[in-house]
């Protein structure tokens, strides 16, 4: 899974898998998130908020399952 830089303080970088549906989400703290079933536009419109932190607690966190990983290095699969 390819990562892109999330310009964003709170978030990292985040990447998608369109295979899967997977959906990770690398924080500034170190620690991941995968999500699971995320359909391809929601990714798009993550990719398009203005406020991407923002766009995940309001559209992903809590609508799909999610997995923790804790500090993970930025560009290591999952």
């Amino acid at each position: 899974m390819s990562q892109q830089s999330a310009r964003s303080t709170s978030i990292r970088s985040i990447g998608y898998d369109p295979t899967t549906k997977a959906l990770l989400v690398i924080c500034g703290s170190g620690n991941a998130y995968r999500y699971a079933g995320v359909r391809k536009e929601v990714y798009d419109s993550l990719l398009a908020a203005p406020a991407r932190e923002e766009f995940v607690r309001e559209s992903i966190q809590g609508r799909y399952p999610r997995e923790k990983y804790p500090c993970m290095a930025v560009g290591e699969d999952i």
